[in-house]
């Protein structure tokens, strides 16, 4: 292979410096940096010289991320008709709100004309904290009643006890592990994160990128031990979960964010002394990043699509352009949901980025905020381990 970078002399840092120095007139270069929550300074210059080794990508496999919808299920009927349209426009998971428990035949009715085996089935909202049980047994049912086997589905449920319950029922998220284990082996059944935030109220204020993803991970460790304290082995425990990450607009700093979370993933693992797995991440939009300008919210709709899957996200809601401004829109809500669809088609299909391993690796900058955010984290839920 030519390599195209041998006719290019190569600069050292101290040479660049001398000429940013001369192009400011002698302007501070600091002026220039990127103040960030909690006192975290990026500059806004970074070279190969800052590296004793040229830093290795996270991942050496593409992420086919997958393309996931919402469904809010109020109506089981035009609920499913939600659930056809996004399908038949190139949906490939949809995430099901449902608000209360669905009988047997309106949980039929809501999956009526839908390959249980080809999509991604994932399960949200407040029925399914109180009761996740219930989901996947109706899920069998309709399997059975279909011919197929559970064990050829796949999807989460979006259960995650400790944050909302100070008394979690760890033998029955225990029993819950062990039954998904056999029956559901594709399924992911703890989701550490609040994903209300999307049905539910804006929050006031947003965390720190370094402490939202400190609580995921402070909140997961707890998952590895109460539930290794009952039997079940870490690595099957970090296979049961998947982590709920909201996303901000500010481009390089989300997809910094979740490589660094994707490495204290590892970090964790590591200290538990068991087989190192990435984390699966279902990334979201914080609703708060949009404005009231609907076009300027499908341009940003564009960039944090590309963060999150340039961060490593392994499933991907974008928000429609007019979430919560729906009386706005000069267009019918089916086609800002189909907007939000092409957003991902454009960046999976024509820019093919769920074919390249870590696109963000071997940048400087993106690297050393990523190891930034990654240290600052790790001082924040001050789990005694070592950084490695």
């Amino acid at each position: 292979m030519q390599d195209l970078f041998q006719e290019f002399p190569s600069v050292s840092k101290a040479d660049w410096l001398r000429q940013i120095a001369k192009d400011l007139k002698d302007k501070p270069l600091e002026d220039l940096d990127w103040q960030l929550s909690n006192g975290l300074v990026v500059s806004p210059f970074v070279h190969a010289d800052d590296f004793e080794t040229n830093p290795a990508p996270l991942s050496d496999q593409p992420n086919p991320w997958e393309i996931c919808e919402d469904v809010k299920v109020d109506d089981p009927n035009t609920a499913n008709r939600q659930t056809l349209d996004a399908l038949e426009a190139g949906a490939e998971g949809l995430c099901f709100w449902l608000d209360r428990p669905l009988e047997a035949g309106d949980f039929r009715q809501l999956l009526s004309g839908v390959h249980l085996d080809f999509i991604g089935l994932h399960f949200a909202g407040s029925a399914v904290a109180e009761n996740p049980g219930m989901v996947l047994g109706n899920l069998e049912k309709l399997a059975q009643q279909r011919g197929l086997s559970t064990t050829q589905l796949r999807g989460s449920l979006a259960y995650d006890p400790v944050p909302v319950s100070k008394i979690v029922d760890w033998s029955y998220l225990a029993d819950l592990l062990e039954y998904a284990r056999e029956k559901f082996p594709h399924f992911k059944i703890i989701q550490v994160g609040t994903p209300e935030l999307r049905f539910g109220e804006v929050p006031s204020a947003e965390l720190s990128p370094e402490r939202s993803s400190g609580v995921l991970l402070r909140n997961a460790n707890t998952y590895l031990q109460k539930l290794s304290e009952r039997g079940i082995p870490v690595k099957d425990v970090a296979a049961a979960m998947q982590f709920s990450v909201p996303l901000g607009k500010s481009y390089f700093l989300e997809i910094a964010r979740l490589r660094a979370f994707k490495l204290l993933w590892f970090n964790v693992l590591n200290a538990w002394n068991t087989p190192l797995q990435p984390p699966s991440i279902t990334a979201h939009f914080q609703p708060a990043a949009y404005s009231e300008d609907l076009y300027s919210n499908m341009i940003r709709a564009t960039t944090m699509a590309m963060s999150a899957v340039q961060g490593g996200a392994g499933r991907l809601t974008v928000l429609p352009y007019d979430a919560r401004r729906e009386a706005k829109a000069a267009y019918p809500q089916a086609f800002s949901r189909r907007i939000a669809r092409n957003v991902q088609h454009l960046l999976k299909m024509e820019s093919a980025l769920d074919e390249v391993a870590d696109p963000a690796a071997g940048s400087y900058y993106i690297e050393t905020l990523t190891l930034q955010l990654a240290v600052r984290t790790w001082r924040e839920i001050d789990l005694r381990y070592p950084i490695t």
